[in-house]
């Protein structure tokens, strides 16, 4: 593939994901640009199959933050990885050294927005696809959006990272554009409460609270990731690349290396300068190969591997069933939007037992992983978003207060939920497969989780006292 057509191929797969008259998936351009969770957003623009004779009346939205920059540690570990590389290919040389593969030339140097963008912040393409989902979630449901903006109708809440409140900013400009008090162009501020401090965030970040995850996490090295990453697959993809730089004989191949130029790879489809010269490195199948690398350590660190990856996740979801319970009984709020990240919306869809393989996924069945529904890429890129709808029975009288609040009585009996994941409906486990059923329904499927929610026996005592937490939360963490 020449650079020319890889530059088309992003210009297309930006038009897919920010603009709402455009829809699809990444299986419409092909399979370049699966980066498991490191993905940005795409979404099927399917029409929503709402319950005839009920309006939407509420919605609570658990959403990963948008595209981003990647971390400062990354950035760092790319450089000493280009130091080594490019040694071989020094520039203005008369021997002619300088490297070039299909659209790539080494010497490659990190692009500049790349080195200054600050820790993982949002970049450009990553609020757009805020902007954009909240514009397509509001065309969809407008009645919940009928009323203004205030903070006691329309809740905004993000963990304390700062690609967490830009998305939350990003997003509620889509929903309340051109309907705030502020300049010519009304702009409405609004206010995004944080979860919770670093290191001691029980909803949004709980993972880095919880001992007993974290022990068991910082053995990751010795499952299934690590015998994949040390198995045939990926070993071959190393030898792949190193012989396309021309440089098996001259340098050790390293695997993990080739996953850091992997990660850079998806980095760059996202980043306001969108060089993504270092993918020509990488053909189909090897991406397909580190894509299910990235796989396995979503599977077993933040989904089905491990119990405590989705137990842990039950403060949210007890926190989003509340909170639509308290719409039922006062009226408010109408809308709930929480910004969070990776070890947020998985174990939550893995709690409520969505994308479940009959087979683990693990490092000895690759080869039969093809068809697989737990796919990262598909469930958890960038952006991605869970969305708990709720419908009551439409009324033919209503009678409407001076502040244009509804009221009227409601009830848990004339009430029907849906859940949308990337704004598509999912065929719900308590409602039989199908895409929505009554409320009751789905709170008794699921009581077992509420009734179960000991967090201090799910994780061991967490953390509370938030004292030097942020040094000691991982570098890295979840994205």
């Amino acid at each position: 593939m020449s650079f020319f057509s890889l530059r088309i191929l992003v210009l297309l797969f930006a038009l897919l994901t920010c603009f709402p008259r455009y829809g699809g998936s990444y299986q419409t351009i092909g399979e370049k640009f699966l980066f498991s969770d490191k993905t940005a957003y795409h979404f099927l623009n399917r029409s929503i199959s709402k319950p005839d004779k009920y309006d939407p009346v509420y919605i609570n939205m658990v959403i990963r933050h948008g595209s981003r920059y990647p971390s400062k540690s990354r950035v760092q570990a790319m450089s000493k990885i280009l130091e080594v590389l490019n040694a071989f290919f020094p520039v203005n040389q008369t021997n002619n050294t300088t490297f070039r593969y299909k659209g790539l030339s080494l010497p490659w140097n990190i692009p500049a927005d790349v080195r200054n963008a600050a820790n993982k912040e949002l970049s450009s393409l990553g609020a757009q696809e805020m902007y954009w989902i909240a514009k397509r979630i509001r065309a969809k449901f407008p009645e919940i959006f009928k009323d203004g903006y205030s903070n006691t109708r329309y809740s905004f809440i993000g963990s304390d990272k700062l690609r967490s409140s830009q998305s939350a900013v990003a997003f509620a400009q889509g929903i309340f554009e051109h309907q705030g008090p502020v300049g010519i162009s009304k702009y409405q501020p609004i206010a995004v409460k944080v979860s919770g401090p670093a290191g001691a965030d029980q909803i949004l970040r709980v993972h880095e609270a919880c001992p007993k995850w974290k022990k068991m996490n910082a053995k990751i090295s010795q499952n299934e990731y690590a015998k994949f990453m040390h198995g045939p697959q990926v070993q071959n993809v190393t030898e792949n690349i190193y012989s396309r730089l021309n440089l098996k004989s001259k340098i050790k191949p390293s695997s993990k290396d080739v996953m850091e130029l992997f990660l850079m790879c998806a980095f760059s489809t996202q980043t306001d300068s969108n060089d993504v010269s270092l993918c020509s490195l990488f053909e189909n199948e090897d991406l397909k190969v580190l894509e299910y690398l990235n796989d396995l350590k979503m599977y077993w660190s933040y989904s089905y591997g491990r119990k405590i990856n989705y137990r842990m996740a039950c403060p949210l979801y007890v926190k989003i069933m509340d909170s639509l319970l308290q719409y039922i009984r006062h009226g408010k709020p109408y809308g709930v939007f929480q910004f969070a990240h990776t070890g947020t919306v998985l174990p939550l869809l893995t709690l409520l037992g969505l994308f479940k393989d009959d087979l683990p996924l693990r490092a000895d069945n690759f080869d039969r992983q093809n068809n697989r529904t737990f796919r990262p890429s598909n469930i958890v890129p960038m952006s991605a978003n869970i969305a708990f709808v709720l419908y009551d029975r439409r009324k033919i009288e209503t009678n409407h207060s001076r502040n244009g609040d509804v009221k009227q009585k409601r009830k848990m009996s004339t009430m029907v939920i849906q859940v949308l994941v990337n704004e598509v409906a999912v065929k719900i486990p308590a409602c039989n497969g199908k895409t929505y059923c009554r409320l009751k329904k789905f709170l008794d499927y699921y009581s077992h989780i509420k009734k179960r929610c000991n967090i201090n026996r799910i994780c061991g005592r967490l953390r509370r006292n938030c004292q030097n937490v942020r040094k000691r939360a991982g570098k890295r963490g979840s994205d």
